[in-house]
């Protein structure tokens, strides 16, 4: 998780985040300016006071899903590759609309 970036996107400072978790100033101080990762009692907490906008990473496609990593938070999300279409809206016959006008 990049509390850096989740902070930039929710408008809180590193003294606010603190104060919000109840934890020390120097803990979140480090998760965002060294890159220590949050102990998971931390995590958690840090999970329900900041709200991600997931980027996500989705790899390629190759079958009906692709998994997809949120580069901030690192959730794991399956997406899928295509949708169900109907075989009428796609034809190579031109379609006859009776009730259309030709505009000139």
């Amino acid at each position: 998780m990049n509390v850096k970036s989740l902070l930039q996107e929710q408008g809180l400072s590193v003294r606010q985040l603190a104060a919000e978790l109840e934890v020390p100033l120097k803990t979140v101080q480090d998760w965002v300016y060294r890159g220590v990762v949050p102990s998971p009692a931390n995590q958690a907490k840090l999970d329900e006071v900041v709200a991600c906008t997931h980027h996500w990473i989705i790899e390629a496609a190759n079958g009906p899903v692709s998994n997809g990593k949120c580069r901030l938070c690192g959730e794991v999300k399956e997406f899928s590759n295509s949708t169900e279409i109907r075989s009428a809206s796609w034809t190579s016959q031109p379609q006859q609309y009776p009730n259309a006008t030709r505009q000139k």
